[in-house]
């Protein structure tokens, strides 16, 4: 009975064995389950690409006014801040010396083209000599000339701007006494004003005059302000790898004003056709960027190369993918190359 029974068992557990090795070869064939995404097209967008800098606004032009006739201040007509128009008065210097010098001037030359009138004829007639006549002549071209440099004196006691703009400083009190050359006011032009960056070494191929340039500055949050590159330099800062340009920005309203520290972007190229993928279809491993194209219910790997990203949950590719395709936008992590993947249809594409 104990033989018979030990028989039975073994039988049993052939049979046993024999039914799990014909389940494995079936398990194995069996194919793995598709994985549920849901695609998006590539798109065609437009792009612009530019650099983004640091820089100082700057008045576009100053000037430093300075006394050009010694005397005492007798009135000032403009002060800091305010705008002055090209040719205004901004100080006067006392007049009333200069004034009586020249009507004594203009009385000495009245006399010389007395003398000169009678000389003439007498000079003519053999009376006088030819020397006693250019006498005459001399002391008339010298009393003319006293009057005109006293007549530019007396101009000189308005200091006057020479362009339209802001007082920027003014360094001088009515009742003070200046001498020639003593710098009064300081006047910039702000409108425009230049903002004056650097460009990495990298980027100065792709700079040009009259590119756009969007300035950004701490007292205005959230504003843009417009300019154009007008200069770029013709030498880089060895120290820095950087070459510096300037750029012109529209200040009508006067809003900003020279000395601020702003940042720019100078827009270097538009590209009008860049190929774009949402940015949830990127995924990287490795320090590889990819992607998975969806072709016929399959997954396909792509390694890629980003460009500019568009802010709008869109992003530029510059090489691995061209338009038309449809890219995986979820399930990337369960994703290989040649993945079997099904669409979900109840969202649209790139949600």
């Amino acid at each position: 009975m104990r033989r018979i029974a030990t028989l039975a068992a073994l039988a049993a557990l052939a049979a046993a064995c024999g039914q799990r090795s014909a389940a494995e070869p079936a398990a194995a064939g069996a194919k793995p389950d598709a994985v549920t995404v849901t695609v998006a097209n590539v798109a065609v967008r437009s792009v612009e690409r530019s650099v983004s800098v640091v820089g100082t606004l700057a008045a576009n032009a100053q000037a430093e006014l300075a006394a050009e006739v010694d005397g005492q201040v007798v009135a000032i007509e403009a002060d800091l801040g305010d705008r002055v128009a090209a040719g205004q008065v901004l100080a006067r210097v006392r007049r009333d010396e200069i004034e009586a010098r020249l009507r004594e001037a203009e009385a000495s030359l009245a006399k010389g083209i007395a003398d000169e009138a009678r000389a003439a004829p007498l000079r003519a007639q053999g009376v006088i000599s030819t020397q006693e006549y250019d006498q005459v002549r001399w002391s008339l071209d010298v009393a003319r000339a006293r009057r005109d440099a006293l007549r530019i004196q007396l101009d000189h006691t308005e200091i006057r701007a020479p362009l339209a703009g802001s007082v920027a400083a003014r360094l001088v009190d009515a009742g003070s006494y200046v001498r020639a050359g003593v710098v009064v006011f300081r006047i910039v032009q702000d409108d425009p004003l230049k903002f004056r960056g650097e460009v990495p070494e990298r980027e100065v191929p792709a700079l040009r005059e009259g590119q756009e340039v969007r300035v950004s500055v701490d007292p205005y949050p959230g504003e843009t302000f417009l300019g154009r590159v007008a200069r770029i330099g013709s030498a880089a800062d060895p120290a820095a790898r950087a070459l510096a340009f300037e750029a012109l920005v529209p200040n009508p309203d006067h809003r900003m004003r020279p000395g601020f520290f702003g940042h720019g972007e100078v827009v270097v190229a538009r590209d009008e056709r860049a190929v774009a993928v949402p940015r949830s279809a990127l995924t990287m491993f490795a320090g590889v960027t990819k992607l998975f194209l969806i072709e016929d219910g399959v997954a396909h790997e792509r390694p890629v190369v980003p460009g500019v990203d568009l802010g709008d949950g869109w992003i530029e590719i510059a090489e691995g993918v061209s338009h038309g395709k449809q890219v995986a936008t979820s399930g990337l992590s369960k994703l290989a190359d040649g993945t079997a993947v099904t669409i979900r249809t109840d969202v649209p594409p790139g949600a």
